[in-house]
């Protein structure tokens, strides 16, 4: 289930085309009004001056959140926006023509954030996004699978893991380890550094593959 907010003035002009948009994606979403209180996975936010962009700074967010602003023709707030590190400007007076034509980078920017890895433990699937793991860990016949949520442990092994999800956000750094590239902090000559402090060493074998991630 895909978490959204929209933040507007105009929420009851522009609700129905958000929920048309997802609806032809046939994604499993909930659109709500915005409060304080709740994280979504993406945002669309209005805005029609600069001063309005001070709401970006108190979003509750994750590493993986989607932030879309709908905001007038105007170059100076779209190229503001972009240093913002917002994911797309949509012109509001052409918001429903420009959903079609994002129609299919969105699909995959939605794809990419929010894929599911599918975890079995004693018979029981459980889902977990890959953009909140931040490692996999090889330990005898098993995988820890180290994640925002805590630790997971399933019986497999990192190249089985690594075949099921398919996804370019994640690399192998040592026989033992899988890491979550988005995560990345630092990469030093021996050890690569996540965002929540973790050290794990770099194998030998694994070190030009690396470099290209530096």
């Amino acid at each position: 289930m895909i978490r959204i907010s929209l933040i507007s003035k105009h929420y009851q002009q522009i609700e129905p085309l958000i929920q048309q948009f997802f609806d032809d994606l046939q994604i499993e979403y909930i659109l709500t009004n915005y409060t304080h209180q709740t994280v979504q996975d993406i945002y669309f936010v209005e805005i029609e001056k600069k001063n309005d962009l001070n709401i970006l700074n108190h979003l509750k967010k994750l590493n993986s959140t989607l932030i879309y602003i709908i905001g007038p023709k105007n170059f100076d707030l779209v190229s503001i926006c972009l240093q913002m590190q917002t994911h797309l400007y949509f012109i509001n007076n052409e918001l429903e023509k420009q959903f079609i034509h994002y129609h299919d980078f969105i699909q995959k920017q939605i794809q990419k954030n929010f894929q599911y890895y599918l975890y079995q433990r004693n018979g029981i699937t459980s889902k977990i996004r890959l953009s909140q793991i931040y490692y996999i860990e090889s330990l005898r016949h098993q995988i820890i699978i180290h994640s925002i949520n805590g630790e997971m442990i399933e019986r497999k092994t990192l190249s089985q893991f690594n075949k099921e999800i398919q996804s370019l956000d994640f690399i192998q750094i040592h026989k033992s380890y899988i890491i979550n590239k988005r995560f990345i902090q630092e990469i030093k000559n021996q050890e690569v550094i996540l965002k929540e402090q973790t050290h794990l060493p770099i194998g030998r074998s694994y070190k030009e593959s690396l470099k290209e991630q530096n």
